[in-house]
């Protein structure tokens, strides 16, 4: 869990002027996009709060820009406001022994027959895996069912341009008449609430940089989610997805959740390779300009009139 104390003072507020200032000026670059065969580096020390953590600010404080692409060159990184700090985190879980989670994760099926989400390092969808060996994997059962799997937990305060970025691969049932729309589904969910209560990540205040939902799920058919946006059908092989998460003061939860109904079902959901980016608000405080020596005029007096005779 991340944590930082309440700082409302000037100093804060300087801060997150910069922040804005940061943001509109973004909104001139034209991106050129994430690579699509390495968008993360969960390894390295390489920052993705250049196009993208820029991108979701400038978004969030009215400067429309274009969306950022999967394919191309990674785009250079722009540095966090004046007197912020970068932070990152990153989870590929390829140290764990199938199938265990990482350690706080939880895996529980609300409805539906087992398995639960588990680390996996073969089977289908291919491939299984966006760094070897292992990704999360759930399957997709000809049931209706709800499986869902409690990650990260994550709390900022007066903290600027959070941006989780993953890797994910699917292949769930969907249409084969109408492309808009799904039968099973993948949403992503966040708690504000330290994890008690859920709700999808746009819903939350969130919202997609690249990669969001590509369907919405069929009404008539049970599924746990009908009625939501959600990624469905075959992805064909691992994509990249950036979300925003919400500005200001959170303290909350991140839940992957997969819902199936009874009219059949399919390969599955994977899911790796997780970056999470943003700029923290603590740290020296911003100087306070001095004005250049000579700057301010020194006021003059006026001469007095003589008094009328």
């Amino acid at each position: 869990m991340i944590t930082y104390g309440k700082r409302a003072t000037a100093s804060s507020r300087l801060r997150a002027i910069s922040c804005i200032l940061l943001a509109i000026s973004a909104g001139l670059v034209v991106f050129t996009g994430i690579t699509s065969s390495r968008a993360i580096n969960p390894r390295g020390s390489a920052s993705l709060l250049g196009a993208v953590a820029s991108a979701k600010a400038a978004e969030h404080y009215g400067v429309q820009i274009g969306t950022v692409s999967v394919d191309g060159p990674t785009p250079t990184p722009f540095p966090c406001p004046l007197c912020w700090f970068a932070r990152a985190r990153s989870e590929n879980f390829d140290y764990l022994t199938p199938p265990q989670l990482p350690g706080g994760w939880l895996a529980t099926n609300a409805l539906g027959p087992p398995p639960l989400w588990v680390t996996s390092n073969s089977g289908l969808p291919t491939p299984p895996a966006d760094t070897a060996p292992n990704a999360l994997f759930i399957d997709d059962p000809a049931d209706v069912s709800d499986k869902r799997l409690d990650g990260w937990f994550v709390s900022f305060f007066e903290d600027c341009c959070v941006l989780l970025t993953f890797r994910h691969n699917f292949n769930l049932e969907a249409s084969d008449l109408d492309p808009n729309v799904g039968f099973d589904g993948g949403v992503l969910e966040l708690s504000t609430d330290n994890g008690n209560t859920f709700q999808d990540i746009i819903a939350a205040g969130g919202g997609f940089v690249s990669g969001g939902y590509n369907r919405t799920i069929a009404t008539d058919r049970g599924s746990p989610i009908a009625g939501r946006q959600a990624w469905s059908g075959n992805s064909n092989g691992f994509i990249t997805t950036v979300v925003g998460l919400p500005a200001g003061s959170l303290q909350g939860r991140l839940r992957w959740r997969m819902a199936s109904d009874s009219s059949g079902g399919n390969q599955g959901w994977r899911v790796d390779s997780l970056y999470m980016t943003w700029c923290e608000g603590m740290g020296t405080p911003c100087p306070t300009p001095t004005p250049r020596r000579g700057s301010t005029p020194t006021p003059r007096s006026r001469p007095t009139p003589p008094p009328h005779p």
